[in-house]
């Protein structure tokens, strides 16, 4: 089944201050879940968080963690991190921790942060929660340098969010890639630019560059799929306004895509 959800970032910080009002939009626009990033959600306590989630029937589909993995001086603090963060997340019944990462300047610095990834998604695949690779556009940089290493390192526990819009502003071929990850993948990120050049420049879904046209095209396909479609707008003047729009965006395009079925 697809499920639609809201990444909170649009709210900047301290929106965890914000998260009465946030449920409740996220809830009336229509959005099953919400994901949100650990420093932001570790700000509440947990009880709090619950009550919020099922005050306004809505799930936590995955919790949002970044950092420097091949840093392996602080490895005993990053491990001792994540054990908070696998506390909050199986207490909230969350089943996805989303990494971002690997921006290195070495391959030994790349390979290294590697296998630290390695076992935090073993050590994740131990709570029976999955760590899934949030991609950015420098992976595919210099002959899709980090995406070849991550995939050549065969992390067995290790999945994908993958971000649709990132991937399209390098260059990505999304038929190609969506079928490269495959299954691999229960967590899309949708995240439209009004431009090409401006990375900060994020806008409403379907207002601007990206075409996600292949997108919908590989769901339709994957319908019987457990997959979570994640509006993710990094920036908006008015971020109600914005849950709102890009609810709007995906739930028409979910309704359209699978109306259509495979094939189409």
């Amino acid at each position: 089944m697809i499920h639609t959800a809201l990444q909170t970032i649009t709210w900047g910080d301290p929106q965890h201050q914000l998260f009465p009002e946030i449920f409740r939009v996220a809830n009336q626009a229509g959005f099953g879940g919400l994901e949100i990033g650990y420093r932001r959600l570790s700000q509440v306590p947990v009880e709090h968080v619950r009550k919020l989630l099922n005050q306004h029937d809505l799930r936590l589909s995955g919790c949002h963690v970044g950092g420097n993995l091949a840093d392996l001086a602080q490895a005993e603090t990053e491990r001792a991190g994540l054990a908070k963060v696998l506390a909050t997340v199986t207490a909230l019944d969350a089943r996805f921790v989303i990494y971002s990462g690997l921006k290195q300047d070495s391959t030994q610095a790349l390979g290294q942060e590697i296998e630290q990834i390695r076992l935090f998604a073993d050590l994740c695949a131990d709570q029976g929660v999955r760590l899934l690779y949030h991609n950015h556009d420098w992976e595919f940089r210099d002959n899709r340098l980090v995406w070849r290493m991550l995939g050549d390192a065969q992390i067995q526990a290790l999945q994908f969010a993958l971000d649709l819009g990132w991937a399209a502003r390098a260059k990505q071929d999304l038929t190609q890639l969506l079928t490269e990850v495959g299954s691999q993948a229960p967590i899309l990120h949708f995240k439209d630019f009004s431009n090409w050049h401006d990375d900060m420049a994020t806008c409403h879904l379907g207002q601007g560059v990206i075409d996600f046209a292949p997108a919908w095209r590989w769901i339709a396909a994957q319908s019987d799929l457990d997959l979570w479609a994640t509006a993710e707008q990094d920036f908006a003047d008015d971020a109600d306004q914005a849950c709102a729009a890009n609810a709007a965006y995906l739930q028409a395009s979910l309704r359209a895509s699978l109306a259509r079925g495979p094939g189409s």
